[in-house]
């Protein structure tokens, strides 16, 4: 049972109702799947998948990356590094990083939130939720909503902030198009312990031929609590310490 079984049995009954969708499984019940992924998780790296090693990318693509590069390389890993600068990296980065990193769940009326460990970042996904009237600006996590297919938590997000044509460290371009889909649902491993699922794929056919897909596993960590991750605090560390990394703004 979670820690977090209080939670009322009648959540989420509304979008489930307006979905229409049935499904014949044990994890029927909105609510029943709610419940049971509310609380803490771990990647589980050996059941994730890797990013693939050569990415789909249309031609125009792949010379806007080559320009980036040749514009702003060589790499040096200990500058051109935004994480060192405490610039978390945008979705689909906080749920796909394989590290061990806690991120929790918590399911209330209508909204699922992810709270991450790393850069202490957070998630709001509506569910059921009628969309923005007002145009939002791309940000970090997008623009996500949700809906129940059965028992399965449908996620879609777009508006996700882009920099540029493409990271030297090997990012691809990200265009105004992209879109990520993601299919939460809860099962079991072959050990029989309790694992999240993230279905997930991205598409954007700016800058990719074909959608790229990736399946991640995550491990019910309920002894588990995520923690403070203050990345400036490291920054201010370095200065009292007097040494300072090889970040030029730090120096």
């Amino acid at each position: 049972m979670s820690r977090a079984a209080h939670l009322p049995v009648l959540l989420l009954a509304a979008t489930a109702a307006a979905s229409g969708a049935a499904s014949t499984n044990a994890w029927a019940d909105p609510a029943s799947v709610a419940r049971d992924m509310n609380g803490v998780w771990l990647p589980d790296s050996r059941r994730s998948d890797r990013p693939p090693a050569q990415l789909p990318l249309r031609t125009e693509a792949a010379e806007a990356q080559r320009r980036y590069r040749e514009t702003y390389g060589p790499v040096d890993p200990t500058i051109d590094d935004a994480n060192a600068s405490c610039i978390p990296e945008p979705m689909p980065y906080p749920v796909r990083l394989i590290a061990q990193y806690p991120f929790e769940i918590l399911f209330t009326t209508g909204r699922m939130t992810m709270f991450f460990e790393i850069y202490g970042s957070v998630r709001r996904i509506p569910i059921g939720a009628p969309p923005a009237v007002l145009e939002t600006l791309p940000t970090a996590m997008g623009t996500s909503r949700g809906h129940w297919e059965g028992d399965v938590l449908v996620v879609e997000t777009t508006r996700l902030r882009h920099e540029g044509a493409g990271l030297p460290s090997g990012d691809p371009p990200v265009s105004n198009a992209r879109r990520i889909v993601e299919r939460w649902s809860i099962g079991t491993d072959e050990e029989g312990k309790r694992q999240l699922r993230n279905d997930m794929t991205i598409d954007d056919p700016v800058v990719f031929t074909s959608p790229v897909s990736y399946r991640m596993r995550y491990k019910w960590s309920p002894d588990i609590e995520v923690g403070e991750y203050l990345c400036q605090q490291d920054i201010w560390d370095q200065n009292l310490q007097g040494q300072p990394s090889a970040v030029p703004w730090r120096q």
